[in-house]
């Protein structure tokens, strides 16, 4: 039996895929377009398959052909993407989960861990948001994910398929070049460790909750272990960083690791428009911690931006640092 990850060979899931190989466990990576780099040591120990999330007979294949037991479906459109074409970003994000979904009832997959996000909130939402938070998104992305949370909980109580998701907030990590309204987290360390000047997009007292991308993997390996009868809230919010930090605050850390850093900030108004409807300080996780014992490994900005230096210099091929 084997784990399916969508998304294999992307941000979270090549590192996801790392941990599951480190494991001992038999790993089926799904992408569009495979990066191998990104899963540089682990490309001999992992499946590989070329598909498309949109076309459901290469994932209806993918799981039928592979003997796949369990899902990590981690593969959608991002944010900014989204917005650019929602069209396209329908497709992928929510028809593309249901083609998922429908597959893993199809083929008896015993269990489906699905990857949310913080997205699924919005309009007016600040301070404190829990997993009882009315979730209003005004962003394409964020609806989908949305949707796609309500369509899970669907299957498990129609068909007893064993879903759970993630919210994660804003994830990072090195390498990233894909935009994203809180991205400026990891550029302002990525950009400055290169020797680099950096200039940030939002003001210096902007705040978004974020989630080390190493903590992003190991959350959903950590929610997918979770014993069934723990599973009550099923659509968690998961905290990486708490409570969230101010671009300042981040700036300050960046410099205790790089005293010569160069950072000036440009507000972007549009950018500077989500956060005035988005202003978040506690992505608050206590049910996950509850049911599942989730804990992050990397709680603390320093220790964030202390090994994403380290991966940056270990390891250039793999996050395309030239």
């Amino acid at each position: 039996m084997a784990q399916l990850i969508t998304g294999g060979t992307g941000f979270v899931g090549a590192e996801l895929a790392r941990l599951l190989v480190e494991r001992g466990e038999s790993v089926v990576l799904f992408d569009s377009a495979p990066n191998y780099n990104r899963i540089e040591g682990t490309e001999n120990k992992a499946k590989v398959i070329q598909g498309d999330l949109r076309v459901w007979p290469e994932v209806f294949n993918v799981i039928k052909q592979n003997n796949i037991e369990g899902i990590y479906h981690l593969g959608s459109m991002l944010s900014v993407a989204s917005e650019i074409n929602p069209w396209a970003s329908f497709q992928v994000n929510v028809l593309g989960t249901m083609h998922v979904l429908e597959a893993a009832r199809l083929f008896g997959v015993k269990e489906l861990v699905f990857a949310s996000s913080a997205a699924t909130y919005g309009l007016g939402t600040t301070g404190v948001i829990t997993d009882d938070t009315l979730q209003r998104p005004t962003s394409m992305y964020g609806c989908g994910k949305v949707y796609c949370e309500l369509l899970g909980q669907f299957y498990r109580r129609n068909f007893d398929l064993d879903f759970r998701s993630v919210r994660y907030p804003s994830v990072i990590g090195p390498g990233v070049r894909t935009p994203g309204v809180a991205q400026y987290n990891a550029w302002m360390i990525e950009e400055t460790a290169l020797g680099k000047p950096y200039e940030c997009y939002v003001t210096e007292d902007t705040k978004a909750p974020v989630i080390y991308f190493k903590d992003a993997a190991h959350c959903a390996y950590k929610c997918y272990k979770a014993p069934k009868e723990r599973i009550k809230t099923v659509n968690y919010n998961v905290s990486g960083v708490t409570p969230a930090r101010t671009a300042k605050e981040l700036e300050q850390v960046v410099k205790r690791f790089i005293p010569k850093a160069k950072i000036s900030y440009k507000p972007d108004p549009n950018t500077m428009s989500f956060f005035r409807n988005l202003a978040v300080d506690v992505f608050d996780d206590s049910k996950a911690r509850e049911e599942w014992g989730w804990e992050p490994l990397y709680p603390n900005l320093e220790e964030v931006v202390k090994d994403f230096i380290q991966e940056m210099r270990q390891n250039a091929k793999r996050y395309g640092i030239g």
